[in-house]
């Protein structure tokens, strides 16, 4: 890669996670610990997911937000006494834990969603289209590199 593409790789990276961090501060963080405020900054992540997937090993937690198996008990221990999660063996092998969004869990959940929505309002849906585009191609790329590393 030439001076000039790293130059502006970097650059743009930068930007990207300062609006991001700005995005996720100053408005989503802010409205949903307005109304749930009982939640810690990762939180919400974490029940988007769980809410998405409907019942999820904490495993796959640990793979979409890169946290650590023990990081990931202690949220779903956490979440669990604020009585936004709850843990089931896995039907199909005891072995496995499952963990799924109570009524609360789901409340929450569908304000994170009406939130989003709200946000998504703000661009037109070829924006929308190019920006999952573009997180569809970083992901790959991230992918690769990783697998090349491993």
């Amino acid at each position: 890669m030439d001076e000039a593409t790293l130059k502006k790789t970097v650059l743009l990276v930068m930007e990207r996670d300062a609006l991001d961090n700005l995005f996720f501060e100053q408005t989503f963080q802010k409205k949903i610990i307005g109304k749930f405020k009982e939640l810690s900054k990762n939180q919400p992540r974490v029940i988007k997911i769980i809410g998405m997937e409907g019942e999820i090993m904490p495993s796959t937690i640990g793979k979409y937000t890169g946290m650590n198996k023990s990081s990931i008990t202690r949220m779903v221990d956490d979440l669990e006494e604020k009585r936004i999660v709850f843990r089931k063996n896995d039907p199909e092998d005891r072995r496995k834990v499952l963990v799924s969004l109570t009524d609360k869990g789901l409340d929450c959940y569908n304000y994170i969603n009406k939130i989003t929505d709200e946000l998504l309002e703000l661009v037109d849906e070829k924006d929308v289209e190019d920006y999952v585009q573009s997180l569809e191609t970083m992901v790959r790329i991230l992918r690769k590199i990783a697998h090349q590393r491993s």
